[in-house]
């Protein structure tokens, strides 16, 4: 199914701002009725109403329920005209007074007006459907949102401002270009491809697999600064993991005590690592307990450990490390992370060779969680550790953050792999065509050119209503 999906026609309305006390509330409009509906419950007293429906001029006035006639708010209204709007149809916003009850009755009145609730996401789907911009730029707008960092922001406002499809774009024009040199000699298979030319079409062909195995490579990367790293904070009672999550966190998050088992169930925290959003887990103590709630916590603690992607061992380095330290390891189960040797300013006494027999080989660092010695140190250690093998991608000016458009780019680069070996293999134009076409489909994918509703509802269905 192509881009010509049909919707049905109806005019939509949604407050697009975050339920809660607040300044201001946007309530938005979109659809053929728009206006009609604006002109139903926007009044401004002693004056011309033809006036005020100017596309694009905000206009102080009041909206009030025909139905009843009772004033509900004074407002801001602004009235778009089709195709000028984000939807590309006419499209109508409300400034009113925030909360929860102002937005919401004027949503209601706007409904039995004639307008529908919009569906999570419909507003931006319009604008994908309508032209307004491509299905790439359509998925950046809830990055946009979602970001949790300012790398991750980058990320998605290059994709929302065009990046990626230019680069998707630039790929369909060279296998385009291809397509075109094999067709010219369909009418005359017989005559086969010169070797020149099938040499050059080679070449071409070599460089943009080049390309693709290139942008394929920065999705790790896009992924962690989008996702962000589900990290685990393992370590026996009382060597100061609670410590260490409010450190990290630079605010009292978790209970510190000197008394071994106090963290029982697991807390959690997000932290800015220089762009990386590092989804912090501080877990249970590891150690043998006859306490029917502590095993509990232990346990959740070693699922915990296994559902994360990157763990922070805490020993505590004051004192020669135990049975229970040695425990700690085989939660580990292999995963990349940093040993952090804590309570660094009353001396170290962990050897350096019970350090090079635990598994996995990790980095090690010195802190102190008690004055915080040690604390930059050790993020720039766990930044580092993570984007290892990633420095290369960092660096790209284009980077992908969604699995979907990885999956894409990778059907393009098979489609891509099998005409190179068609070719070689001197085969029929026509089969040569036939696998062009279908990386150029894949193409097609990515920038929503080929898609389907089933498509396009999972992707707008992670929208908030009113997007």
């Amino acid at each position: 199914m192509n881009k010509d999906i049909l919707y049905n026609e109806d005019t939509i309305a949604a407050i697009s701002t975050p339920p809660g006390e607040g300044g201001i509330a946007v309530l938005r409009i979109s659809g053929p009725e728009s206006l009609a509906i604006l002109k139903k419950i926007f009044i401004i007293p002693e004056s011309r109403n033809e006036y005020i429906f100017e596309t694009r001029k905000m206009v102080f006035g009041l909206i009030y329920d025909p139905k009843t006639n009772k004033r509900l708010d004074n407002v801001m209204c602004v009235f778009f005209k089709s195709p000028n709007s984000y939807t590309g149809e006419d499209t109508v916003e409300i400034y009113s007074h925030g909360g929860y009850i102002v937005p919401n009755r004027i949503l209601k009145v706007v409904i039995n007006e004639g307008a529908r609730p919009a569906e999570a996401g419909e507003f931006t789907k319009r604008a994908f459907l309508n032209g307004k911009m491509d299905l790439t730029q359509a998925e950046a707008v809830a990055n946009v949102i979602h970001a949790q960092t300012e790398t991750g922001l980058n990320y998605a406002e290059s994709q929302l401002e065009g990046k990626l499809s230019k680069v998707i774009n630039g790929l369909k024009e060279k296998i385009l270009d291809i397509l075109a040199d094999i067709e010219a000699h369909v009418d005359f298979p017989e005559e086969g491809i010169e070797d020149s030319v099938k040499n050059d079409i080679l070449k071409r062909t070599e460089h943009m697999l080049l390309e693709l195995k290139k942008l394929i490579g920065t999705y790790d990367l896009g992924k962690i600064f989008k996702n962000g790293i589900q990290t685990a904070i393992l370590g026996k009672p009382n060597v100061g993991k609670s410590s260490l999550l409010n450190q990290l966190l630079n605010k009292d998050r978790a209970i510190v005590s000197p008394l071994a088992g106090t963290t029982r169930d697991f807390i959690e925290g997000v932290i800015d690592l220089n762009g990386i959003p590092l989804k912090i887990i501080d877990t249970a103590g590891i150690r043998s307990t006859s306490d029917e709630i502590e095993k509990l916590g232990v346990d959740l603690t070693g699922k915990k450990a296994r559902e994360a992607e990157f763990i922070l061992i805490v020993i505590d380095g004051s004192s020669t490390p135990d049975d229970d330290d040695k425990e700690v390891f085989s939660h580990s189960f292999n995963k990349k992370g940093v040993i952090i040797l804590n309570k660094c300013d009353l001396g170290i006494k962990v050897s350096k060779d019970f350090l090079s027999h635990l598994p996995g080989n990790l980095p090690v660092a010195e802190i102190s969680a008690l004055n915080g010695n040690g604390i930059e140190e050790l993020k720039q250690l766990v930044h580092d550790t993570i984007l290892e093998n990633n420095g290369n991608a960092e660096s790209a000016e284009t980077v992908l953050t969604d699995m979907r458009h990885k999956l894409s780019l990778e059907k393009c680069k098979k489609h891509l792999l099998a005409f190179i070996e068609l070719i070689k293999r001197e085969e029929s134009p026509e089969y040569l065509a036939l696998d062009l076409r279908l990386a150029l489909d894949s193409l097609g994918e990515i920038t929503g050119e080929i898609t389907t509703e089933d498509l396009l509802g999972k992707i707008f269905s992670k929208f908030c209503i009113g997007k």
